[in-house]
């Protein structure tokens, strides 16, 4: 708690401690040096307890021990008030405060009013959940802002870590295209210009759209379009590439993820393949699940061992992880004839619709 929460907390305390019953304190003062007198044994509790306890045998799992202290530290606390009771509040406010106690209890010694007689220990027993419930309080929010200290910093990691993914996936992805183009001006293929329009539309997507963790699919399909394009500009009638979106309701995704494996897809059939390779791409959606699915060719006896690490894939199950934890499913298999990925994420509304 800030200086300012804890100040009206404990004023509070004080009031609750006043209890409706005030008017029968002979005077103000009377009134406010009981009803303060508790308040300063709460605090006493509280600042022992907070300080020492919580971080040297709470925060470090010894919970047995900080129970048996925090016992101890409210029957100390106990034998405080009772002392300053017995040995000022009484002989002031005879009348009032000491009413009770000096009719019913002067027979007992101040040694036997502490708690060290049977008869009485209910007294000191009875002052334990007066003396604790503004720890317990002040302890439950100490938890609790420390919880959600703890969840902003994972939040911060988080998106740290994402946007280090995003700036390992974009270069990686700027890369292979300009290679495509860097093979088109090889050619002087009439091509080239147009590829050039793509990428730019692509670089527009990926630099100004790409900045927050969800975009709307449509935009996304957009983009995807623009990369087909640019293959197919690249790759000719090598190339038989179809796409259906059957995504009628308006979600979002995650900018990028699908691109990774249309780029695999593309890497793994066409330009690895000496005749025509085929490229499906299809999006569908279920009730609570958009499910992307892209099949390509696989060419014949290719060549495997020498195959680099897959860096896309890499970072895209890493993304999976930060931006759909438990909400994804990503399926990738091979056969002889075939690559197949299927990606189903889970639905983000647009909150924009």
């Amino acid at each position: 708690m800030t200086g300012g929460l804890l100040l009206i907390f404990w004023l509070i305390v004080f009031l609750v401690n006043l209890g409706p019953e005030w008017q029968q304190y002979s005077s103000i003062r009377e009134a406010f040096e009981v009803a303060g007198s508790k308040t300063v044994a709460q605090w006493l509790v509280s600042l022992v307890v907070l300080k020492l306890l919580v971080p040297r045998f709470l925060n470090t799992e010894k919970v047995l021990a900080f129970v048996v202290l925090f016992l101890l530290v409210l029957f100390i606390a106990a034998d405080g008030y009772i002392l300053f009771s017995c040995l000022y509040l009484e002989p002031a406010y005879p009348e009032t405060y000491g009413a009770f106690y000096l009719k019913n209890l002067n027979e007992y010694s101040l040694i036997e009013r502490l708690g060290y007689s049977g008869l009485i220990k209910y007294i000191v027993l009875s002052k334990l959940p007066i003396l604790f419930f503004p720890s317990a309080i002040l302890i439950a929010a100490d938890f609790y802002q420390k919880q959600k200290q703890l969840l902003e910093l994972r939040e911060q990691k988080q998106a740290a870590e994402l946007n280090a993914l995003k700036n390992q996936l974009n270069p990686h992805f700027i890369f292979n295209t300009l290679n495509n183009i860097y093979s088109l001006a090889l050619i002087r293929s009439e091509n080239t210009a147009a590829a050039v329009a793509k990428l730019s539309g692509i670089l527009d997507y990926v630099l100004y759209h790409c900045n927050e963790s969800y975009v709307s699919l449509n935009k996304e399909v957009e983009m995807i379009e623009n990369y087909i394009a640019l293959e197919t500009l690249r790759f000719g009638d090598r190339v038989n590439v179809t796409m259906v979106n059957q995504v009628e309701n308006v979600v979002q995704v995650a900018p990028l993820l699908y691109l990774t494996l249309i780029e695999n897809a593309f890497k793994h059939s066409v330009s690895e393949a000496l005749s025509e390779a085929n490229v499906e791409i299809k999006f569908t959606e279920e009730k609570e699940h958009v499910v992307f699915e892209v099949i390509n060719s696989k060419p014949e006896n290719q060549d495997t061992t020498s195959a680099k690490p897959a860096i896309g894939i890499k970072n895209l199950k890493k993304q999976l992880i930060l931006l759909y934890p438990q909400a994804h499913e990503l399926k990738l298999s091979s056969t002889n004839t075939r690559y197949q990925a299927v990606l189903k994420l889970k639905k983000v509304k647009d909150a924009k619709k």
